[in-house]
C-alpha cells in the first residue's frame, strides 16, 4: 500500500488544511480591517484638512487664495490641498507656487460639482514630479450665499503608503501562515502518530494471529478509545487462543481416538468427496491412496446393496460386503450441519470375519447335532417298527434288533454326555479338584490300560520316563481324561504296526507332554480345526469308529480350564503329535458359577 494512502498522511493533509483554510480566512480579515481602517483614517485627515481649507482660506482672504492655502497646516505628510472653481479650475494649490496650477480629473471632483461631497480610492494620476501614483481623495463643495457652488475643496493622499503598510501586513500573515502550517504539520504528525502507531500495531498484530500467532500481547499506551480497542484486541487474542487451545485439544482426542479405533471410519462430502479416513480403515479395505471418492468406493468393492450418497431420508444402512478372505460389515449414516442439512456420510467399517466364522460354525454345530441324533434315532425307530410290525416273534431277530437299538442308544447317551460337558465348560460350572499329579507314574499307568487294545493292532505303545519326578496340579479324572482321549484316538486312527510314542519335555514355564503316533497324519488344511466340535477329517471313518466328535474339543477345554493348553503338529502321511502343555506353577482357577 502506497504511503500516501496512509490514514497518517490524510490525518496530516486534513490538519493542514484545516489550519491553511483558517489562517487565510483569519489573514484575508485583517488585512481588509486593516484597509478599512486605513481608508477610514485616511478619509478623516482629507476631511479634516478641507474643513481648515474652508475656514482658514475661504472664510479669510478672498484675493490670496494661494498665500492662504500655503499657511494651512496638515497632520499627515503627503496630503495635498487644492480650491477648485465651480468648473473644475484649480485656483489655488499646495503642490505648486504660482500659476498654472495643475488641473484635476476625478470622480470625487465631478461630485462635489453637483453639490455632493465625494471619496474615492484607486485614481491614478501623474504627481509634479511626472511619477503616476494612486491617490485616495475627497472633495467638498463650498456654497455661496445663493446656494450654488462657489468653490471646491479638493484634497488628496498618496496612498501608496497605505498600500505599502498594508503589502508588509500581508508578508508578515503570509510568514505566519508558514510557520502555522510547518507547527501545524509537526503537532498533525504528532497527533497523527499517536493514532495510526496503535493501528498499525492492531493491524500487524491481525496479521501475525491470521498467521496463527496467538501468543503476543499488544502494549496499552492510553485510556482512550484506541487503548480501549488494544485491550479489546489483547482480550480477543486471548479468548481466541483458548478457544483453538480446545478446539485442538478436541481434534487431537478424536484424531488419537479415530486412530485407534478398532473400528474403520471414513467419511465423505455431500459431493462424494472423502474426507477422513483412520488407519483401520486402511487395513481393513487394504486402501494404499485416499483418493477414492464415494462413487469409486462403491463401484471398487462392488456394493450394490442400494447405497447411495443422498441418504438422508434415512438414520442409517448397514450391509456386509467381502474384502479378499475377510468379510466386512459396513454402517452409512448421515451427518448433518447446525441448520439440518445434510453435508456428508459416515461409514463405519467392521470386521465381521470372526463373527461369520462363528455363525456358520454355530450353524454346522445345530446341523451336526441334528445329523448326529438323527442317524441313531432313525435306526432306533425303524428296528422298532420292524419289531412292532412282526419280527419279535422271531427270538433270533427280536435279540438282534435290540442289540442294536441299545447301542444305538448308547451313541445317543455318549453324545447327550459329551454335549453337557461341553456346556458346562461353556458356563463355567465344571469344579476341578486340583492335586499334585507326579507324570511318570501317571502315564505309566495310562499306558499299561490301553497297551492291550495296541497290542490288538500289533502297535507298539511305549513311554519315555522323565529323570526326574514331574509333578503337575490338575484334576486327576479330567487329565486323565484328556490323556486317555488322546492316547485312544493315536490307537484307533493309526493303522496295523504303527508306533506310538509317549515322552515328556519342559521349558521355563510348561511341562509338555507329546503323543507321537505314526498314522496317515492331518492335512495343513484340516489341522486348525481338529479341536472344533463335531469335526472330523475323515467323517465316515469317525463314525464307523464309533466317536462323536467331540472329544479333542472336550480335552482343549479341559487343558485351558487348567490355565494349559493342547496343541498338534501333523504332516499328512507322517503321523500326528499331540501336545499337552501343563504349567509349572498352581494354576490359580476361576470362580464357578452355579
Amino acid at each position: 500500500m502506497s504511503a500516501w494512502r496512509s490514514i497518517k498522511w490524510k490525518l496530516i493533509i486534513m490538519y493542514l488544511g484545516l489550519v491553511l483554510i483558517v489562517m487565510m480566512v483569519s489573514g484575508t480579515y485583517i488585512l481588509l480591517s486593516l484597509r478599512n481602517i486605513e481608508l477610514e483614517n485616511s478619509r478623516s485627515e482629507l476631511e479634516l484638512y478641507a474643513e481648515k481649507i474652508s475656514e482658514q482660506v475661504l472664510e479669510g482672504d478672498m484675493d490670496d487664495f494661494q498665500g492662504s492655502l500655503l499657511k494651512t497646516v496638515t497632520n499627515v505628510f503627503g496630503i495635498q490641498g487644492n480650491i477648485l472653481d465651480d468648473l473644475g479650475s484649480t485656483v489655488a494649490s499646495t503642490t505648486v507656487l504660482e500659476a498654472p496650477y495643475p488641473m484635476y480629473s476625478d470622480k470625487a471632483i465631478i461630485s462635489a460639482m453637483n453639490g455632493e461631497a465625494s471619496f474615492s480610492t484607486g485614481e491614478k494620476s501623474i504627481d509634479t514630479f511626472g511619477l503616476m501614483k494612486e491617490w485616495m481623495s475627497y472633495a467638498v463643495p463650498v456654497r455661496g450665499e445663493t446656494g450654488d457652488v462657489e468653490y471646491i475643496i479638493y484634497t488628496r493622499l498618496d496612498a501608496g503608503d497605505m498600500q505599502t503598510s498594508l503589502n508588509q501586513t500581508t508578508r508578515t500573515i503570509i510568514i505566519a501562515v508558514a510557520i502555522a502550517l510547518l507547527l501545524a504539520m509537526c503537532m498533525g504528525y504528532i497527533f497523527a502518530q499517536t493514532l495510526t502507531v496503535p493501528i498499525l500495531a492492531l493491524t500487524k498484530g491481525a496479521k501475525n494471529m491470521a498467521e496463527g500467532n496467538l501468543h503476543q500481547v499488544l502494549k496499552v499506551k492510553s485510556g482512550d478509545e484506541i487503548g480501549q480497542l488494544t485491550s479489546s484486541f489483547n482480550y480477543m487474542a486471548s479468548e481466541l487462543q483458548k478457544n483453538i487451545s480446545e478446539i485442538s485439544k478436541e481434534k487431537n482426542r478424536l484424531e488419537i481416538l479415530l486412530h485407534n479405533m478398532s473400528d474403520g471410519v471414513i467419511s465423505f462430502s455431500k459431493y462424494g468427496e472423502m474426507l477422513l479416513v483412520n488407519p483401520t480403515a486402511k487395513v481393513l479395505l487394504g486402501l494404499e491412496s485416499t483418493d477414492m471418492d464415494f462413487a469409486g468406493f462403491v463401484k471398487e468393492y462392488n456394493i450394490n446393496a442400494g447405497v447411495y450418497l443422498d441418504i438422508e431420508s434415512e438414520p442409517s444402512k448397514q450391509i456386509t460386503f467381502p474384502v479378499g478372505n475377510q468379510f466386512i460389515g459396513a454402517k452409512f449414516t448421515p451427518f448433518y450441519n447446525g441448520v439440518g442439512r445434510m453435508e456428508g456420510v459416515i461409514v463405519v467399517l467392521q470386521d465381521i470375519t470372526e463373527m461369520k466364522k462363528l455363525d456358520d460354525m454355530r450353524k454346522e454345530f445345530v446341523a451336526n447335532v441334528s445329523h448326529e441324533l438323527r442317524t441313531p434315532l432313525t435306526t432306533v425307530k425303524s428296528y422298532t417298527e420292524t419289531l412292532l410290525d412282526g419280527a419279535m416273534e422271531d427270538p433270533e431277530i427280536t435279540t438282534e434288533f435290540l442289540g442294536i437299538i441299545n447301542s444305538e442308544a448308547d451313541r445317543m447317551a455318549f453324545l447327550v454326555r459329551d454335549l453337557l460337558q461341553l456346556s458346562r465348560f461353556d458356563n463355567k460350572q465344571v469344579q476341578l479338584n486340583i492335586v499334585e499329579l507326579e507324570m511318570n507314574g501317571f502315564l505309566s499307568m495310562t499306558v499299561k490300560q490301553n497297551r492291550i487294545h495296541a497290542e490288538a493292532k500289533n502297535q507298539t505303545l511305549t513311554f519315555e520316563a522323565w529323570d526326574t519326578p514331574v509333578v503337575v496340579h490338575g484334576d486327576r479324572d479330567r487329565v486323565g481324561q484328556v490323556i486317555n482321549n488322546i492316547v485312544t484316538n493315536a490307537i484307533k486312527y493309526s493303522l496295523e504296526n504303527a508306533s506310538i510314542k509317549i515322552s515328556i519335555e519342559e521349558d521355563d514355564t510348561y511341562y509338555k507332554i507329546k503323543v507321537k503316533d505314526t498314522g496317515m497324519g492331518i492335512s495343513k488344511a484340516d489341522l486348525p480345526r481338529i479341536f472344533e466340535r463335531f469335526y472330523r477329517v475323515d467323517k465316515a471313518r469317525s463314525r464307523a469308529m464309533g466317536g462323536t466328535g467331540l472329544g479333542l474339543a472336550i480335552a482343549k477345554e479341559i487343558m485351558e480350564s487348567h490355565k494349559g493348553k493342547l496343541t498338534a503338529e501333523s504332516k499328512y502321511g507322517t503321523g500326528t503329535t499331540m501336545i499337552m502343555w501343563f504349567p509349572k506353577q498352581k494354576p490359580v482357577l476361576e470362580e464357578i458359577s452355579i
